[in-house]
């Protein structure tokens, strides 16, 4: 898996520097809390608790490639294996914590478990406690599953 050393699109058209990440996604949170869930108490708090978090924990050493709207219709198979991946638009460059998060949200339990065993043969699984809150609150304001209401996306089941 190719590291990184900025967060942005593939072909650098767009990019951030690892330590200003979480000052980015900070302000993007910002604004679309702002522009979309204005009247909504409940994103305000999460945001700012959300920016909290992000002040308090290290920025992200590396970076690699993301597929941001994963979802098991992206991925072609012959009954055992993966064997293609369609709808690949929405990758970026960014932390590998935030591939997991998405896999928590299109993956049951058995399927992760899987996945981990399978991961883990390559790499170590990252670890996710400091972020979840932040990147779980940053896809659902992106909407990457539809409009779930807060609460339940937010406490989706715990699966790395």
């Amino acid at each position: 898996m190719p590291e990184r050393d900025y967060i942005g699109s593939p072909s650098r058209t767009f990019h951030v520097s690892l330590d200003q990440f979480y000052l980015h996604v900070t302000e993007t949170m910002s604004q679309l809390v702002s522009r979309f869930y204005d009247d909504k108490k409940d994103f305000k708090e999460l945001l700012h608790t959300t920016h909290t978090q992000l002040q308090h924990i290290p920025h992200p050493e590396s970076s690699t490639f993301i597929l941001v709207d994963i979802d098991p219709t992206q991925f072609l198979s012959d009954g055992n294996t993966i064997t293609g991946l369609v709808d690949t638009e929405a990758y970026v460059v960014a932390p590998r914590e935030l591939d997991f998060i998405g896999l928590e949200y299109v993956l049951d339990e058995p399927s992760a478990a899987a996945f981990k065993e399978g991961y883990q043969t390559v790499l170590e699984l990252p670890q996710l406690e400091h972020v979840r809150i932040p990147y779980r609150f940053l896809y659902r304001l992106l909407s990457v599953q539809g409009n779930v209401e807060l609460e339940t996306w937010m406490n989706q089941k715990i699966l790395f």
